[in-house]
């Protein structure tokens, strides 16, 4: 697409104009792709892929219509301006639809790295051995690896509406992961592992492969604990799954149809005075940066939690316009065959003082958490949960030994109060990133 994408957007802006839109946008998206997967210490497949293709929203008459392509003839254009404005005929009309304007200032970040094209095929491949032999070497309880993989991506996108934007950005991650199988007296468990960056040079073969082999071997073991109330340390992986699990509720979306146990509660103290929660699009050289979102704003930095208290939602344009307020650069969009929605950018909670080995410490007994299972039955609106979990017992302020088949059950405005303690160990899995938390008086249910 390169230079010719402003020839591209202006033809297509004019004709859905000349087509009675009142606004048009073209987002345009070009995808490269390689994933490289070893089973059973043999290479199993070699996948590479491309793609691209443009989506087109347009409104017209205070509705919204959309289509997409992947043909960028003059005749498919045509064919799929028609089709937005036929389309928003059938929606329902909204008087807060708004395109993007301009902003006064958008982010400089270098979100590419040019030298993993430098690199062969070869060396990648050898990454994907070199997690798998991290992993093995690990623990000798580590009796196999099921698999192990490199994968890269690049992607590169335009934006144009007619309200004067036209903007352009790159980036590309990079990524290992391993799966590794513990045994012990016939037990077997397994252990995921992972790490991910965007310059392949600090891409870590390490941090993948020892995370997979302690995974797989830390529940080797583990039996039931009595049920009761106790403290809970949770590992910085499982702090951003649960973080994750409450990121709907700071959609101003969700707000507004006051479906987050939220809504209306700006200001006020929400959480323990320990939880400082941020969203931050321009992060440099992480994963969920960018220059601008899916809609065209500018990403920016948006404190959602300031020791404990609530400051502020995110918003796309139509949200923020219903709201009356103004994006916060939060309309991401995953491909050009959707439409923008509320989402998160880096998505973090901002790191404390504490050692990891400070907050076991501290508890008399207790659970450290390493898997929550069920996450996906959390209810955002009531903020209650009831998770299956398992862990390491601690007791008198060490581990004691593996656990599982224990239920954790509460809710979540009380589970963020609770929260009195916060590590220094801050650590990104992707685009979300937590450090280890300590948690207070919770309820544990097991045999």
């Amino acid at each position: 697409m390169g230079d010719n994408f402003l020839e591209f957007a202006k033809t297509g802006l004019q004709k859905a104009r000349q087509m009675g839109a009142d606004h048009a946008e073209l987002f345009v998206v070009r995808n490269r792709a390689l994933e490289v997967e070893i089973k059973d210490d043999s290479l199993d497949q070699i996948k590479q892929s491309e793609s691209q293709g443009v989506g087109l929203r347009v409104i017209k008459g205070n509705r919204q219509g959309f289509s997409f392509s992947s043909d960028f003839r003059s005749s498919a254009l045509d064919k799929m301006v028609s089709q937005a404005i036929t389309n928003s005929s059938y929606n329902d009309e909204e008087p807060a639809l708004r395109f993007a304007q301009r902003s006064a200032r958008y982010p400089k970040l270098d979100l590419f790295d040019e030298d993993m094209g430098n690199h062969s095929l070869e060396e990648k491949i050898d990454l994907a051995r070199d997690a798998a032999e991290y992993a093995m070497n690990y623990d000798e309880r580590v009796q196999r690896i099921e698999r192990s993989g490199y994968e890269e991506g690049d992607v590169e996108m335009w934006l144009a509406n007619s309200n004067g934007v036209a903007l352009h950005q790159q980036g590309n991650y990079c990524g290992l992961f391993c799966l590794a199988i513990g045994e012990k007296e016939g037990e077997q468990q397994s252990g995921y592992g992972m790490h991910s960056c965007i310059a392949l040079r600090e891409l870590s073969a390490e941090k993948a492969g020892r995370m997979a082999g302690r995974r797989a071997v830390q529940q080797l073991g583990a039996s039931p604990v009595e049920s009761g109330v106790m403290d809970l340390v949770l590992e910085p992986l499982i702090t951003a799954q649960i973080l994750g699990i409450i990121s709907s509720c700071f959609s101003g979306e969700a707000v507004l149809k006051n479906k987050s146990f939220l809504a209306g509660k700006t200001g006020q103290l929400v959480a323990s005075p320990e939880l400082t929660l941020i969203d931050d699009g321009t992060l440099p050289n992480r994963l969920g940066s960018g220059e601008f979102d899916g809609e065209g704003t500018a990403m920016q930095r948006t404190v959602l939690l300031e020791n404990g208290i609530l400051k502020q939602y995110l918003y796309d344009c139509l949200s923020a316009e219903k709201a009356g307020t103004v994006s916060t650069g939060n309309g991401m969009r995953g491909s050009y065959k959707g439409t923008p929605h509320i989402g998160t950018s880096n998505y973090y909670l901002q790191a404390g003082e504490q050692t990891p080995e400070q907050l076991i410490g501290a508890v008399e007994r207790g659970i450290y958490v390493t898997e929550i299972l069920g996450a996906h039955t959390a209810n955002p609106v009531s903020g209650d949960f009831s998770f299956g979990a398992s862990g390491i017992l601690i007791e008198h302020g060490k581990f004691s030994r593996p656990v599982r088949g224990i239920t954790i059950a509460g809710n979540f405005q009380q589970l963020l109060q609770k929260v009195c303690g916060v590590g220094n160990d801050l650590v990104f899995y992707g685009s979300q990133g937590a450090p280890t938390i300590r948690i207070a008086e919770i309820s544990v249910s097991g045999t």
